[in-house]
């Protein structure tokens, strides 16, 4: 019986590791990107939570009827993918149509330094360079994301696009800035979002396969 026992017990644990495989390939999950399309299914703002998404860090025709809303994590790979995408063509077709808001939405399950780098950004915001702040860490998002201590780096792009440094640090942890994310991160928690980035167009959630998903949105909202 002993002498039988082994090649079973490594028989049974090989099919294990088979199985484990198996399930890992039919089920993907990359919490940094939209997932399946039942959960897109849920994505649904009242009209409190629209409210919410017209404010905030915003760029474009501020006083457009159409509303672009982007939920980001700036140490998301897909969000800065999408970036290069809506700079490249995106803000050039419709940077003067539509008001673009930038909501935070850090995913800090799997992304360790998206908490500090929204605080950065929205540090920057107090000295009305939020965009400047927001282009860098996308643009840079290698050079930060891995690091033990980001901080340093943050102070780097904020004597770039000329802060104060020395009021930058203190903001950075300013319980005013620390609220801002909080807020944003709370609203996106509540309508479920699947991952980073989302995108709303009026406060309708887009199932974003391609850019051109949100420009045929935007396109529609226009012509209404």
């Amino acid at each position: 019986m002993k002498k039988n026992l082994s090649p079973i017990l490594a028989t049974v644990a090989i099919v294990g590791v088979i199985l484990f495989v198996v399930f890992a390939v039919l089920n993907p999950k990359n919490d940094s990107s939209p997932s399946d399309k039942s959960d897109k299914a849920k994505v649904v703002a009242n009209d409190q939570q629209k409210a919410q998404m017209e404010q905030g860090n915003s760029k474009g025709n501020l006083n457009s009827k159409v509303v672009v809303t982007e939920f980001g994590d700036f140490q998301c790979p897909a969000c800065q993918t999408i970036e290069e995408s809506l700079n490249a063509s995106f803000f050039p077709k419709y940077g003067d149509k539509v008001k673009f808001v930038f909501k935070h939405f850090p995913l800090t399950q799997i992304h360790k330094n998206a908490l500090s780098s929204a605080y950065a950004a929205e540090a920057a915001a107090l000295q009305g360079k939020f965009w400047e702040m927001h282009d860098l860490l996308y643009k840079n998002q290698d050079a930060w994301s891995e690091l033990s201590n980001p901080q340093p780096k943050y102070n780097e792009y904020a004597a770039q696009i000329g802060l104060d440094v020395t009021k930058f640090k203190n903001d950075v942890a300013a319980s005013a800035v620390k609220s801002v994310v909080n807020t944003d991160k709370k609203l996106g928690e509540d309508l479920k979002l699947p991952g980073t980035p989302s995108f709303f167009v009026n406060g309708n959630y887009i199932e974003l396969t391609s850019l051109t998903d949100l420009t045929n949105a935007v396109d529609q909202a226009l012509a209404q």
